[in-house]
């Protein structure tokens, strides 16, 4: 995608810890070192029933692309969530 520079591909949080802010840090900790690369924008794709979609939206993510996938001879759709401005995300 030419408008998001950066790309995370996963993040996994064990059940067992999620709520605790673990997340939030690891995403403000990639979004902060893409910035002070000079990367700006950045997008995050995600299984769209997967409940991640909520987190990524909670931390200032828009939905942007949506594509079908085939995972062991299953239809899936992924969702994109992109951010403008990394800057901002790195300081939330």
């Amino acid at each position: 995608d030419p408008v998001y520079q950066g790309d995370l591909k996963a993040i996994y949080i064990l059940q067992s810890h999620q709520g605790k802010g673990i997340g939030r840090c690891l995403m403000q900790a990639f979004a902060k070192k893409l910035h002070l690369l000079g990367i700006d924008t950045m997008l995050v794709w995600v299984l769209a029933d997967n409940p991640a979609c909520q987190f990524y939206a909670a931390l200032g993510g828009k939905p942007v692309h949506e594509k079908e996938m085939e995972f062991g001879g299953k239809s899936l759709i992924e969702v994109a969530y992109g951010w403008m401005d990394t800057g901002d995300l790195g300081r939330s």
